[in-house]
């Protein structure tokens, strides 16, 4: 299964608390703030939503509907709709 992009981007979002963020705010990301408990909360947030697409599109796969737009598009909207990614610290 290659979630490793979605995982990126998720993390990006995340960690930086912006919905477009440069090279230069991917570069100031505090990675102590990339905890076990911040992983297991992003992986399980992907995971639901790589089922509910998966549910409206069985034939795309999880590798197809992982590089297109509207699944990263999704996953920003999860991060940025849910207290679930809040960063303690």
């Amino acid at each position: 299964m290659r979630t490793l992009y979605p995982l990126a981007a998720m993390s990006a979002y995340t960690l930086t608390r912006l919905r477009q963020p440069s090279p230069r705010d991917l570069l100031n990301i505090d990675l102590d703030h990339l905890g076990d408990d911040l992983m297991f909360r992003m992986t399980g947030t992907l995971d639901q939503n790589f089922k509910s697409v998966l549910r409206r599109n069985k034939a795309g796969g999880v590798d197809r509907i992982a590089r297109t737009a509207d699944f990263t598009t999704k996953i920003r909207q999860a991060v940025v709709s849910q207290s679930r990614c809040h960063i303690e610290g």
